[in-house]
């Protein structure tokens, strides 16, 4: 149980300690934004997760959150992600096939980056694992928005979410 408060306290620290992106840094993952001209474009692609064992000891402490859902609710999970980092290893696991939880993304600028179903990472397993990885460059520094939405939910479901920065 101490862990789990040295967990929640080091996540509320980075959320207070968030840095502020200009302009000349934001990111954008849709032309279709309404400003582009603001932010230079940068598309992000989304892609199931794969092992790679190279990875395994390269990523930053990863937010490791538990939470409860309901049908219809929302959950929203910010994460502080750091400068320099390559790519994001998104991990929203519930592991109950019978419900069925969605996850949409947004970068520090506001872009939504999509939304995410249990068959978006390759296989129906109640997961979604699933990596963002810039087309060029380093993933947007700041506040990324991770919203779990309980699709389709009978009573409560329990689920686990995750966030590597590598």
């Amino acid at each position: 149980m101490k862990i789990w408060k040295v967990l929640i306290l080091c996540m509320v620290a980075g959320m207070l300690s968030g840095s502020v992106v200009s302009a000349k840094e934001g990111c954008i993952a849709s032309p279709s934004s309404e400003d582009s001209s603001v932010f230079p474009e940068k598309d992000y692609v989304v892609s199931p997760w794969i092992e790679n064992s190279l990875d395994t000891g390269d990523s930053i402490f990863g937010i490791l959150s538990t939470q409860y859902i309901t049908q219809g609710q929302t959950i929203t999970h910010n994460v502080n992600v750091g400068s320099g980092i390559d790519y994001l290893e998104v991990d929203l696991n519930w592991g109950d096939t019978s419900d069925s939880l969605a996850l949409s993304i947004y970068t520090p600028s506001g872009s939504k980056i999509g939304t995410y179903h249990d068959d978006s990472d390759g296989s129906v397993n109640g997961r979604i694992h699933i990596n963002i990885d810039p087309s060029q460059g380093y993933v947007e520094q700041g506040i990324w928005k991770f919203k779990v939405y309980g699709e389709s939910v009978s009573g409560t479901e329990e689920y686990t979410f995750n966030v590597y920065q590598h």
